[in-house]
């Protein structure tokens, strides 16, 4: 009997402590390859090389220490850098206005890309390109308001 009720204490105390905790969702940065940015108006993974014909390429400059943004999400993030390529080809691409409405959200809403805050608002992305996308709440800590992290492949 004084078993049982030793462990209905322990049970009860567990429920109480797990019902008090809120369950943060800690976003980690998974982004190895660098950011491609297409004729200065397309933002793309590196699935784009794949996908496109050499005879396309016009120009292909490597920056491995800037990033699309000065504003990081993550902490302990690596900065893969930035490729700019110069593609004589259209592209499928989607608004930033257009993706944040397609999750329910505002469309000023700010938009990250691999952890970093895209801050010119008329950057495109090629929609083929992203892997995974994350609406983080916010937590009034690091987040004020809810943003878009888009990992690209």
């Amino acid at each position: 009997m004084k078993k049982l009720l030793i462990l209905m204490i322990f049970v009860l105390g567990n429920f109480t402590l797990n019902a008090q905790v809120a369950r943060v969702k800690l976003a980690k940065d998974t982004s190895e390859n660098p950011v491609f940015v297409i004729n200065d108006q397309i933002i793309a993974g590196s699935s784009i090389l794949k996908s496109i014909p050499e005879e396309y390429f016009s120009e292909m400059k490597v920056f491995e220490d800037k990033t699309i943004g000065s504003k990081m999400l993550f902490v302990d993030q690596q900065n893969p850098g930035i490729v700019t390529l110069e593609i004589q080809k259209e592209f499928e691409a989607k608004s930033q206005s257009e993706i944040n409405k397609f999750f329910g959200l505002d469309s000023e809403t700010d938009l990250y890309v691999n952890g970093y805050l895209v801050e010119d608002k008329d950057l495109r992305l090629y929609a083929s390109s992203i892997a995974k996308v994350e609406v983080l709440k916010k937590d009034y800590l690091r987040l004020k308001t809810a943003v878009l992290n888009i990992s690209l492949n």
